[in-house]
């Protein structure tokens, strides 16, 4: 559905959009012109409550009451007339679920994705069902305690009450959505990992509902990404200052809104963002699984695309457990600034790190080891290193584990001609060269960081009929900041250490 607007120069001048990215303890809201230029940006964050082992939730309301106030608080701290908004899209965690009631108010609190209380029902799902073939059909290969699926059977097992009472169980992004049009609707990308979602077909796997006992009209109905599914409602207005002409679009899961706000859109460019996790996007024309790797596939945001999500658990994690060890008077003293003095630390080390080898996995190895019992090892320590090796050892660890995806991915038929580095880990030109280096491929850096807000932005903006595609979107709006080239030179030391990561991690694999 396009937006019916006849001077198109009228609509490039004073038009603009705006993305929404509800993320796990951060919302953030950003306004952008027709060229994808930051015309407003405004975050805050919100506090989880940890109630118990194993158990994470928060107040459903929080989240929108926090949403609502940062909307209100951007368009008027910048003095965004709302009329002047085509549209909004919004960006979303997956797996943080909400059952609420037939007036969709929460029965309880959200169960967060980081919440595991249902590691024994996502254990009896897995014996109940062939994950070989519901990683066919979900693009997941194992049921994870975070998917939907498990919380539901719990709900049904520990929580009746609200199991009986619930008339729909929702995503967090679906009760944001509803919120903000008085609409129930869902998006294909952020059911992909409810482990009840068909991928192939698009729509619910009936086998799934049936073993959990619910209807598919317990769900709300799924949309595709981009379809324009009504304005921002009265109410909304009222709390967020948006117009009651602005246009609503579904959007679609983090990481996927992410990569199109970095370019990612066509196959042969890797988006991977070094934040607390390590994330991958690979963009693909069809469906792919590689069950052997355990890699998960998903629908992309874009229409007939696809993509393999390679993560890791461990990832900038690394090195803030190092700065909280074994750099704790110097954060005392530069603040914020400890990063960059760990980096300049590092920076003054050979690669290579002189025989030093990190097997990064502090919390468990996930793809394509899979060994959650896994941990971290450095190897090869010697009376002449010091703790800036350390810190150059784990940059260099996270390269290894980049490369090592590469390389699976590489037996898959997928070849990447660039790397866009996104998240905390982009800010570090040392460890964007050290990955080009380790990798042999261009690193790319985006100048707006922010790159799911914008992603959002531009859904919402391709939908509606502002931008004719996604390519032309991307090419108005985003810009590479920085290009890191692989330094030859280093690639015979580079290869020897990759393949020490390998040997390494392989000789201790019985011993985690």
């Amino acid at each position: 559905m396009a937006v019916n607007i006849k001077d198109n120069s009228q609509l490039e001048k004073d038009h603009m959009l705006m993305g929404i990215d509800l993320g796990t303890s951060t919302v953030k809201v950003g306004v952008f012109d027709l060229e994808g230029s930051t015309q407003a940006y405004q975050s805050a964050e919100y506090d989880l409550a940890y109630i118990g082992k194993d158990m994470v939730e928060n107040d459903v309301e929080k989240y929108w009451k926090t949403l609502a106030a940062l909307i209100r608080k951007t368009i008027e701290a910048n003095k965004i007339r709302p009329e002047e908004i085509t549209a909004v899209s919004v960006s979303s965690q997956a797996e943080t679920i909400v059952p609420v009631d037939n007036d969709i108010r929460p029965l309880m609190n959200a169960i967060v994705w980081l919440d595991s209380r249902s590691s024994r029902q996502a254990r009896e799902i897995s014996e109940a069902f062939s994950p070989r073939e519901m990683y066919m059909v979900s693009g997941q290969p194992s049921c994870d305690p975070s998917w939907p699926a498990s919380r539901i059977k719990w709900f049904r097992e520990n929580e009746n009450d609200i199991y009986n009472k619930a008339h729909k169980f929702l995503l967090i992004g679906d009760y944001i959505i509803y919120k903000l049009t008085g609409r129930l609707y869902g998006e294909p990308t952020t059911y992909n990992s409810s482990y009840y979602y068909d991928i192939r077909n698009n729509d619910f796997y009936q086998p799934m509902l049936d073993y959990l006992g619910v209807d598919r009209e317990k769900f709300p109905v799924i949309k595709n990404t981009g379809t324009v599914i009504g304005n921002i409602s009265k109410g909304a207005s009222w709390e967020t200052g948006l117009s009651t002409s602005t246009r609503f679009v579904l959007g679609s899961l983090d990481q996927l809104a992410g990569a199109i706000g970095a370019g990612n859109i066509r196959e042969g460019i890797i988006t991977e963002t070094t934040g607390s996790v390590f994330c991958m996007v690979v963009t693909t024309d069809k469906l792919l699984f590689d069950y052997e790797h355990g890699i998960p596939c998903y629908l992309h945001a874009i229409p007939g695309k696809y993509c393999l999500l390679p993560y890791s658990m461990t990832g900038g994690m690394v090195l803030k457990w190092f700065k909280d060890s074994f750099y704790r008077q110097e954060e005392k003293q530069t603040g914020e600034k400890i990063f960059e003095l760990m980096t300049d630390e590092a920076g003054i080390v050979s690669p290579g790190s002189e025989g030093l080898v990190m097997i990064p996995h502090i919390t468990g190895a996930y793809i394509p080891e899979n060994n959650p019992d896994a941990r971290g090892v450095f190897y090869g320590i010697s009376i002449s290193h010091n703790r800036a090796h350390f810190v150059r050892a784990i940059m260099e660890s996270i390269g290894y584990m980049l490369k090592r995806d590469l390389e699976i991915l590489d037996g898959t038929g997928i070849k990447a001609d660039r790397i866009i580095s996104m998240g905390g880990g982009a800010k570090s030109s040392l460890w964007n060269q050290i990955k080009a280096d380790i990798t042999g491929i261009e690193i790319q850096v985006p100048e707006n960081t922010e790159t799911a807000v914008l992603g959002a932005a531009i859904i919402a903006g391709v939908s509606t009929g502002v931008f004719n595609s996604f390519e032309q979107a991307v090419k108005k709006s985003v810009r590479i900041k920085d290009r890191y080239i692989p330094d030859k030179s280093n690639k015979k030391i580079y290869d020897a250490g990759f393949k020490k990561y390998k040997q390494i991690y392989k000789r201790l694999e019985d011993t985690f």
